[in-house]
């Protein structure tokens, strides 16, 4: 039980991190704040899905995680949400700058950070979760996946198509 749980738990952790990558860029266009605020919460629920009773399964969750992150990855490219995601917040952008890109790979590198201080955290204090933590830890991690997989799905069905944005470029 505990691989198939570490395994659910690093998908979570997934799906989580790569999505904040794209979406603080989009969020980034309408307020830097909340593309913080986005950032801090996604490091946040990052850290709670990793703590485990032992250094071990922390790691293992850590080390599953890193390979889920690639078809995740891939379904933003084959998507092109980043320019599709710029060109719905901002009517006209067209293709991605190098400046945008430079800001947005500040997030990332945030995010990074607050995502290893995490795992940190979670190496220092291994300890086994009461039954009712363990369900809420969860509980909170599947309710925000659900969230952010509709999210993404809802936000990419109303953008404007890549065909079009290069178009016009």
């Amino acid at each position: 039980m505990k691989p198939i749980k570490a395994t659910l738990l690093s998908a979570m952790m997934a799906v989580q991190f790569v999505t904040a990558i794209f979406m603080t860029e989009l969020l980034s266009c309408k307020s830097s704040l909340l593309a913080v605020l986005y950032t801090l919460l996604t490091a946040g629920i990052w850290t709670v899905l990793l703590l485990s009773e032992g250094r071990g399964e922390v790691l293992l969750k850590w080390l599953l995680s890193v390979p889920l992150c690639y078809p995740v990855l891939l379904y933003f490219w084959h998507t092109h949400f980043a320019v599709r995601a710029l060109n719905w917040a901002l009517p006209g952008y067209g293709r991605q700058s190098a400046g945008g890109a430079f800001a947005g790979s500040l997030l990332v590198v945030l995010l990074a950070a607050l995502c290893a201080i995490g795992l940190l955290a979670a190496l220092a204090r291994p300890q086994a979760p009461s039954p009712k933590c363990e369900a809420v830890r969860l509980g909170i991690g599947a309710g925000c996946t659900v969230i952010t997989v509709a999210a993404v799905l809802l936000l990419t069905s109303q953008f404007p198509p890549y065909e079009a944005i290069i178009a016009r470029v």
